[in-house]
């Protein structure tokens, strides 16, 4: 599949004052302002369908209520398994979870589940273009795609503009901005876990899982003090080339400006740097019975051993109900296949050795010497 392959932007439900905000604080390369108009015109069409959702679909005091269970996060680097172990976990029947349909039609979600998700459902392609995995408009979904719908402040704008990584830099690090933004933020991401809450119609506990969270935990904790957190590593090496793979297969097809594939490996490596050094500077604000770490070698080679650890750790009730549902899931894997990456080539493995030594250390992966 190519860049060109994926036609949909994540920005067509967006609305009009968001898709002017964003305009208005980036330069769009010309061989992408056409991909601009579709969204525009998605926008617009949308408009009735978001103004009745808002006003006759949504409860007035659904956003001046609390969460009814503080959530658990699934965190860590984007390629490093978050996804594997989210699929696993909502095999527990205690969890709800944001799931595709809703992600992707976030802003008429309510209006156009009758109709909109079942055709979503034939529509969809069975695999993830990035790494074969099955998807379908059900399947658990991370939270940060509504929210480049919603508002600016979201890290993934990032991947849309990549010119411009203040937003990653503001609102997935919180680097340079005032509390009473990430305040702002906090709020903001709070009313979309309410309507995500609200979507699913059942009291209980959501699972998240958001790569964009990774550096985010010392504000989510404050928000969130009971909450739990899982986080994920990988071998460095695999990440890199993983994330290389997830630019070629999807980012791409989302991009509004025009960079090299040089300006991506570079965006990479510092994206990753930060993210995790971040993660590890405030990762001691988290109560340790509330936190585990994990790699995705053992959720990989043993997963039932795995989320018996997590569930142990974290005092999570119903590993005994869960262990069936878990095989039967590993079984209807089949013959499931990983990616295959070419080998890296010396400049990016003298990049990663200097760039991602912390990492190395911290984990204890083992470098490879050029």
């Amino acid at each position: 599949m190519s860049k060109d392959d994926i036609k949909e932007h994540q920005l067509y439900i967006s609305s009009t004052y968001l898709i002017t905000k964003l305009l208005f604080q980036n330069r769009i390369s010309k061989n992408k302002r056409k991909k601009v108009i579709y969204i525009a015109l998605f926008s617009i069409a949308s408009l009735p369908f978001r103004w009745i959702q808002n006003i006759y679909l949504l409860p007035k005091k659904l956003f001046k209520r609390e969460i009814s269970k503080d959530p658990i996060f699934i965190i860590g680097h984007w390629r490093s398994g978050t996804t594997h172990l989210h699929y696993l976990m909502y095999k527990d029947e205690k969890f709800i979870t944001l799931e595709a349909f809703q992600a992707f039609f976030y802003r008429i979600a309510f209006i156009s589940k009758g109709f909109i998700r079942p055709l979503l459902d034939r529509l969809m392609p069975l695999k993830r273009p990035q790494d074969n995995v099955e998807i379908n408009a059900y399947a658990p979904t991370e939270e940060e795609h509504p929210l480049t719908n919603i508002t600016e402040k979201s890290g993934m704008q990032s991947f849309f503009f990549p010119k411009n990584w203040s937003y990653f830099n503001r609102y997935n690090l919180f680097e340079n901005i005032s509390q009473k933004k990430i305040d702002s933020w906090l709020n903001t991401y709070n009313k979309m876990l309410l309507q995500i809450e609200w979507f699913n119609k059942k009291n209980k506990q959501l699972l998240l899982k958001n790569p964009h969270n990774t550096a985010r935990i010392s504000e989510l904790i404050k928000k969130y003090p009971s909450a739990k957190f899982i986080y994920i590593h990988r071998n460095p090496y695999d990440v890199y080339q993983s994330m290389m793979h997830l630019y070629n297969k999807t980012i791409k097809s989302q991009f509004l400006q025009e960079v090299s594939d040089e300006e991506i490996k570079s965006k990479i490596i510092e994206c990753y740097k930060k993210t995790l050094k971040y993660y590890i500077e405030r990762r001691e604000q988290i109560p340790k019975d509330q936190l585990i770490e994990l790699s995705y070698d053992s959720l990989s080679n043993e997963p039932l051993e795995a989320i018996k650890k997590i569930y142990k750790k974290l005092s999570i009730k119903g590993i005994e109900k869960l262990e069936p549902k878990i095989i039967d899931y590993l079984n209807s894997l089949g013959n499931y296949k990983r990616n295959k990456f070419n080998n890296l080539s010396t400049e990016e493995l003298q990049k990663i050795n200097e760039k991602w030594d912390f990492s190395f250390k911290e984990w204890k992966y083992e470098k490879i010497e050029n």
